[in-house]
């Protein structure tokens, strides 16, 4: 494995971004599970025994349906959920596009595009891509820890609802995850725009 780590070293993945691919990648698993059980206490679903309703339904599915929230959260753990909810589905891309793009390496900063239309095909999806160095997957995993912490505090919540400030207390940390992930999953885009 050394030699693989040694190639990408080469391709512009330097240990430490190699590190912080492999940091995303377990925080965003941390919240993709820890959200299905959230999203069961939020809408008091009982899955003992039974196949749960997020069982057929994708992670996207999954993102907006915290967004909906529950009617036993006050309006301000309604918004906290909502802006998060923002969040994840930009981080999303931003990691499938990790996950799931063509690379192009370059020695400052690789880039990975997803659903490229290179050979003149037609796609469902449209294009985009993901920019990676150190910084950049800092933001990343900053947002995806905040958006565990939501998860968690949400959950924590519906079980004890003097956990709600726990929850509330979040509002800044989800706005600048929002933020981030934003400006992770539109880089390109405002890289070429003139107030960048």
């Amino acid at each position: 494995s050394l030699k693989v780590l040694a190639h990408l070293a080469g391709w512009g993945f330097p240990p430490e971004v190699q590190q912080r691919i492999g940091a995303l990648g377990v925080v965003w698993g941390v919240f993709e599970t820890n959200l299905e059980s959230t999203l069961w206490a939020l809408h008091d679903e009982q899955v003992v025994g039974v196949r749960p309703s997020t069982d057929k339904t994708s992670i996207s599915q999954w993102i907006d349906a915290l967004a909906e929230g529950s009617e036993k959260l006050s309006t301000e753990a309604q918004d906290v959920l909502r802006s998060a909810s923002t969040a994840a589905k930009d981080l999303m891309e931003y990691r499938h596009v990790l996950v799931h793009g063509w690379l192009i390496p370059f020695q400052t900063m690789p880039t990975f595009i997803r659903n490229p239309t290179w050979n003149g095909e037609k796609r469902n999806r449209p294009t985009s891509d993901a920019h990676v160095d150190e910084n950049l997957l800092d933001m990343a995993i900053d947002a995806a820890w905040i958006l565990c912490r939501v998860v968690f505090a949400a959950k924590a919540t519906c079980s004890d609802a003097s956990q709600v400030d726990t929850l509330t207390a979040l509002k800044s940390d989800v706005s600048r995850a929002k933020s981030d992930a934003n400006e992770l999953r539109h880089l390109t885009a405002l890289m070429n725009h003139e107030k960048y």
